[in-house]
């Protein structure tokens, strides 16, 4: 009878440890930081200017996707090739390829920027860098090895 006790008790405090868990992550689950929807409410868009945003992610996602799946791929034949008897004119090769796919993503979501930046008053291009300034020190904080954008 006891031993019921015992793993009715262990089961209650488990589940009560439980419960302000999922109700946070029900509150927000991003953690703290705001998702991508809330940081354009933040920027107080109008009307032309979320029509212009939704254009310009349109424009590019299908090249930005390929690339994606590009690098991957090739990040993957990097790989098997690393753990094959290569030579090392293969692995430069295939690490060439994968470097010119990330210089091309890299251009693409430059260029992205400078359309974006385009849309914007001068005042939401401050309140976004603002934006991406407070991120970047929360991903230091949390011990991000890299900050993102």
């Amino acid at each position: 009878m006891s031993r019921l006790l015992q793993k009715l008790a262990l089961v209650s405090l488990l589940g009560a440890l439980t419960i302000p868990a999922v109700a946070h992550a029900q509150a927000n689950p991003n953690g703290d930081r705001p998702n991508r929807t809330q940081r354009w409410e933040q920027l107080n868009l109008t009307p032309e200017q979320r029509q212009q945003l939704s254009s310009l992610r349109e424009q590019d996602k299908a090249q930005l996707k390929q690339l994606r799946e590009q690098i991957k791929a090739t990040q993957t034949q990097l790989r098997q090739l690393w753990a094959s008897n290569a030579s090392e004119s293969q692995l430069s090769q295939q690490q060439a390829q994968l470097n010119a796919l990330k210089q091309q993503a890299q251009q693409l979501r430059f260029q992205q920027s400078l359309k974006l930046r385009a849309i914007l008053t001068p005042e939401q291009r401050q309140q976004l860098q603002q934006q991406r300034s407070e991120r970047r020190q929360q991903w230091r904080e949390r011990g991000g090895a890299e900050s993102p954008n």
